[in-house]
């Protein structure tokens, strides 16, 4: 298939993707989200055979995106929360949720596992990025940090 009938069928399908990106990450993003997903898409070294298979991996470039998205914003809500907070009690509330989520991390998590969730979270850097540092595959990457944030996730439904 060529870059002609990727732009055609991006812009036919537009209007479901607009409303999956706003969906998820936000009226605000909504734009972003899909500009970057086409500038992802006509940078594709090797397009697909035939339409659904152009429409599929839009449809996962958007919705992936727009969860990168809200993940950031979500980081920067909590960024403006703990710079802006000054009562003392909430602070050490924070400080305590975070000390028993360290605890979980360093237990329970292996090294990879906590590799990878630094990189995503702490440092922020894309599945892509994660990918080329670690010699795996993003598909990969995504699942070793779906499993990470489970075993936190259900360790710490079980302490509390």
């Amino acid at each position: 298939m060529k870059k002609d009938n990727v732009l055609t069928i991006f812009t036919r399908i537009r209007q479901r993707l607009h409303s999956t990106a706003r969906n998820i990450a936000g009226q605000n993003n909504a734009d972003d989200v899909l500009q970057d997903a086409f500038c992802k898409l006509w940078t594709l070294k090797k397009y697909p055979n035939d339409r659904q298979q152009t429409e599929n991996i839009t449809n996962s470039i958007v919705r992936n995106l727009s969860i990168d998205y809200r993940r950031a914003a979500n980081r920067s809500v909590q960024s403006d929360i703990d710079t802006n907070d000054t009562d003392n009690s909430k602070e050490q509330d924070i400080r305590e949720l975070f000390d028993s989520v360290k605890k979980i991390i360093d237990i329970k998590l292996n090294d990879t596992q906590r590799n990878v969730l630094w990189l995503r979270d702490y440092e922020g850097y894309s599945f892509e990025e994660i990918a080329k540092k670690t010699g795996r595959t993003e598909a990969n990457v995504r699942q070793i940090l779906s499993r990470a944030r489970k075993v936190i996730r259900e360790t710490y439904k079980t302490i509390n």
